[in-house]
C-alpha cells in the first residue's frame, strides 16, 4: 500500500450543510496524522469525540477531549487539534452561525449571544442527543428539529448569555490591533512585514508582536494565515478557479493553498468546495 493510500485510511473527513438550519457546516471526521494549526472561525464550534482523544488548544488553555467530551469554541476563539493518543480521535462537529444563535438565546430569553467559558464539558446525555442529530443526515426535517433541541440546551446549560462579540475595548492594544487587521484586510494579497504593521501604528515590532498576542493569541503570522484561508473560503462559494483564488487571497500558487487550507479545515479546497 501507498504512503498516500495509508494517509487516506488514516485520515477521513465528510463535510455537508444544512439548508434548513441557515446552511449550517457539519463535519464528520476521523484523523490519526492529521494536525489542525492555530485558527479561527465567525461562527461557534460544538463537536463531540466520539472516539480516541484530541489533544486541543483553546485561547490560552490547553485540553485533552477524551471519547464522549463536548467541545465548545466561541466565534473568533484562536483553537487548534491533533490526536491525544496515538491511535488518533474521531468526532462529529457543527458550525452555528451568529444569527442562528441569537434565534437560540432569544427563545431562552437570554440578555446577550451566549458564551462558553470553559472549552470542555461532560454531558453524556447531550453528548448522546448531539450525535443522534449529527448522524440524521438525509433526514432533513428531523435532523433540523434535532439539531436545534440539542443546541438550545447545550446554550441553556452551559451558555452564560452574556455574550457581545461585537463590543469595543477602548484600550491603546485594541485598538492597535483593529488597525493592523484593518490594513490586512484591505488588501490579504499584499506582502506584509512587522515593520509595515508598525510603522502604521506608530510602535515599535516588538509592540506589534505583543499586540497580536495580547489581543488574538496568535502571532502576526498565524493571524495573517488565518485571515486569507478564511477569505479564500467566502471565494470558494463561487465558480472562481482555486488558481485565482490563491493569488488573490495571497498565497504563493494553488498547491500552496491546498496545504494551508487543509490545516486549517481538515479537508481538501475540493472537498470543502463540492459540500458548498
Amino acid at each position: 500500500m501507498s504512503d498516500a493510500s495509508e494517509q487516506r485510511e488514516r485520515d477521513a473527513a465528510r463535510l455537508t450543510r444544512h439548508a434548513g438550519l441557515g446552511g449550517l457546516e457539519m463535519l464528520a471526521a476521523r484523523y490519526r496524522d492529521h494536525a489542525y494549526a492555530l485558527h479561527t472561525h465567525p461562527t461557534y464550534v460544538f463537536g463531540v469525540v466520539v472516539g480516541g482523544v484530541e489533544k486541543l488548544r483553546i485561547g490560552r488553555r490547553s485540553h485533552l477531549a477524551p471519547a464522549g467530551s463536548i467541545i465548545t469554541v466561541n466565534p473568533e476563539d484562536p483553537h487548534d487539534g491533533e490526536k491525544g493518543c496515538a491511535s488518533g480521535w474521531a468526532y462529529r462537529t457543527c458550525y452555528p452561525d451568529v444569527v442562528l444563535m441569537r434565534e437560540i438565546a432569544d427563545d431562552l430569553e437570554l440578555p446577550g449571544l451566549p458564551m462558553f467559558a470553559e472549552g470542555i464539558l461532560q454531558a453524556p446525555d447531550l453528548a448522546r442527543a448531539f450525535v443522534r442529530a449529527h448522524r440524521l443526515a438525509g433526514q432533513a426535517l428531523e435532523q433540523e428539529a434535532a439539531m436545534l433541541v440539542v443546541l438550545r440546551e447545550l446554550v441553556n446549560r452551559f451558555g452564560d448569555g452574556k455574550g457581545n462579540i461585537h463590543a469595543s475595548d477602548g484600550g491603546e492594544a485594541k485598538r492597535r490591533f483593529r488597525l493592523y487587521g484593518e490594513l490586512i484586510e484591505s488588501d490579504l494579497a499584499a506582502g506584509f512585514d512587522l515593520a509595515r504593521l508598525a510603522s502604521a501604528a506608530g510602535v515599535s515590532r516588538f509592540q506589534v508582536i505583543r499586540d497580536f498576542h495580547r489581543a488574538a493569541c496568535m502571532t502576526p503570522g498565524q493571524y495573517l494565515r488565518d485571515r486569507r484561508i478564511r477569505a479564500a473560503s467566502v471565494l470558494m462559494r463561487t465558480d472562481m478557479p482555486l488558481a485565482e483564488i490563491a493569488v488573490a487571497t495571497g498565497f504563493a500558487d494553488q498547491s500552496h493553498l491546498t496545504r494551508v487550507f487543509k490545516t486549517i479545515k481538515g479537508l481538501s479546497p475540493g472537498a470543502w468546495r463540492a459540500a458548498a
